[in-house]
């Protein structure tokens, strides 16, 4: 299981889709209203973006083990590309939407280490898949061979 390249690829996406509960998006002076009010924007001031983070992480650990069944395995992990693309626009758009609503109020927004998390997890869900795929190919090659 560990040993094929795609396992440790989506264990590393499954990690950055987890980290995003750790690492903020965005970081502005406090004291502002909204999301911004204690300061941070992460993960955990949306709803939508916690039940979309939690279950493209799902996704991508159910992809792991299902390293028997390469053609479910595709389709779970193209699952989970989707579910991080979408969360990967969502962060973009609510860091947007948010940096639009407070106007004049922030002059300074730093951007965390969380806002390139969903990026990088899709990258490395297309990439798994990418070797998923070329196992199966290389398996359906020797079959034909017998």
């Amino acid at each position: 299981m560990i040993q094929r390249i795609q396992t440790v690829l989506l264990l590393l996406a499954a990690i950055l889709l987890g980290l995003q509960f750790v690492f903020p998006y965005a970081e502005a002076a406090s004291g502002l209203s909204g999301s911004f009010g204690d300061g941070v924007f992460s993960v955990n001031d949306r709803a939508g973006l916690q039940i979309n983070t939690g279950l493209a992480f799902a996704l991508a650990v159910i992809a792991v083990f299902l390293y028997k069944n390469r053609p479910a395995q595709s389709r779970i992990t193209t699952l989970a590309i989707f579910a991080s693309t979408i969360l990967a626009v969502s962060v973009a758009t609510q860091c947007f939407i948010l940096i639009r609503e407070a106007g004049s109020e922030v002059v300074n927004i730093h951007y965390q280490p969380g806002i390139a998390l969903p990026a990088l997890s899709v990258l490395l869900l297309w990439i798994a898949n990418r070797f998923i795929r070329k196992d199966e190919e290389l398996v359906r090659s020797s079959d034909r061979l017998r």
